[in-house]
């Protein structure tokens, strides 16, 4: 049976790989000799139905086999569980996985967690806000939860290097999703969450709207990008790509809404994840990646 180059589920994998000793983990082995496994878990980033996301634009320049894992508005206090990280890290150690991608924890810190956050506030300058989210423990979670996470690669995947990333600076902050009647069928699931997610829980918190970009560079590059930095220092296994310098992330066509890029933004993307990708694996597999 061939491999396929992206499977969706567990089952896919475990019946592609067999038992170690299996003649299906013999083609396994043959076919990744020097290609790599990765496994990319994570929310709207990697997993929007919309779209070419950031994980098909990684992965369309692999050669190698993927998992996608995850889904749209999940929640790094939902993913890094200890019992679901340490599933994910035995399955990712046993099936011969060569590297963890993830997209995590961006949205613990909007919606209704930036709401309670901000509850009963009003006339705030964007530096009082991000103090508030702070001392609410918004970025403490996430860091708790990407610890987690990294204790149990550490445990049972030691040698799997984990990839994260960080967030270009915002543009449109206060613009809804779109839909077309192209992709119409497949936003069907994402009606009614389709944003503001930053901006409706900040406008009647932030005394003028322009509050809203530094509050929100607040919050993604220091933040978000300090919990990355904390734990790229705790767990060797760790690294990320950096997103906050993006020269095209300037431009409103490289954004989708106020959150996600477009397509093309993606893609602009996934070459700064790519190069981090190449880092971490074996080096004969090095020149799989472009």
């Amino acid at each position: 049976m061939a491999l396929e180059r992206i499977y969706r589920d567990w089952d896919g994998i475990r019946d592609a790989t067999g038992s170690p000793s299996s003649a299906k983990r013999k083609v396994w082995r043959d076919y990744l000799k020097n290609r790599p496994a990765i496994a990319y878990w994570g929310d709207s980033w990697f997993t929007t139905p919309l779209y070419r996301n950031l994980n098909w634009h990684s992965f369309a320049r692999i050669d190698g086999v993927s998992i996608r894992l995850g889904k749209p508005g999940y929640l790094a206090a939902d993913m890094c569980t200890r019992s679901l990280t340490r599933n994910y890290a035995e399955r990712l150690a046993s099936r011969e996985f060569d590297l963890l991608c993830i997209s995590i924890g961006g949205n613990d810190a909007l919606d209704k967690r930036l709401a309670r956050a901000l509850r009963g506030k009003s006339g705030l300058s964007a530096a009082d806000a991000y103090g508030k989210v702070v001392n609410a423990g918004i970025l403490d979670g996430i860091l708790e939860a990407y610890c987690t996470l990294m204790d149990s690669m550490t445990d049972l995947a030691p040698h799997i290097p984990v990839i994260g990333h960080s967030y270009a600076p915002l543009l449109k902050i206060g613009e809804k999703g779109r839909t077309d009647i192209m992709n119409l069928g497949l936003a069907r699931p994402l009606v009614g969450n389709v944003g503001p997610w930053l901006w409706r829980p900040m406008k009647a918190v932030l005394k003028s709207k322009a509050e809203a970009k530094p509050f929100a560079d607040l919050l993604l590059q220091q933040g978000f990008a300090g919990v990355l930095a904390k734990v790229k220092q705790r767990y060797r296994k760790f690294s990320y790509a950096d997103f906050s310098s993006v020269k095209k992330a300037e431009q409103s066509s490289f954004w989708h809404d106020e959150i996600h890029p477009t397509e093309d933004g993606f893609s602009v993307l996934a070459e700064l994840l790519n190069k981090e990708i190449r880092a971490a694996l074996p080096a004969n597999k090095r020149s799989a990646v472009r």
